[in-house]
């Protein structure tokens, strides 16, 4: 059953360049957000480029939410905000160390605290 009134793609949508191993295998989506992008997204990506205009209310609304001009309510629509977020901005990139504030100086002092040879 759906809840909302949006054309199906003509064919299913990938982002290979972002997620090359496919929206399932990324991680970033649950299986339910993966297939809503696989069969919406083709028709989302068009609307939002304005290379097709919205037929129904639901895609006009969408048209608003990607605007900034309404909030999402279906999880389509927050499917796709995510999906831009994730394909669009920089994602954070997090060490499992700091960065020393002088870096000759770390390596010169930490050196001779190690016993190499065991």
């Amino acid at each position: 059953m759906t809840l909302f009134n949006i054309r199906q793609g003509t064919k299913l949508f990938a982002d290979r360049i972002k997620f090359p191993y496919g929206f399932k295998k990324s991680g970033d989506f649950s299986i339910s957000e993966a297939e809503l992008l696989g069969y919406y997204g083709f028709t989302l990506f068009k609307l939002e480029q304005g290379e097709i205009k919205p037929e129904t209310a639901d895609e006009k609304h969408f048209l608003a939410v990607v605007k900034g001009k309404a909030t999402a309510t279906t999880l389509l629509e927050k499917t796709w905000l995510k999906y831009i977020r994730l394909s669009r901005h920089a994602r954070p990139f997090h060490t499992l160390h700091g960065k020393a504030k002088n870096q000759s100086d770390f390596y010169e002092n930490d050196v001779e605290d190690y016993d190499i040879a065991g």
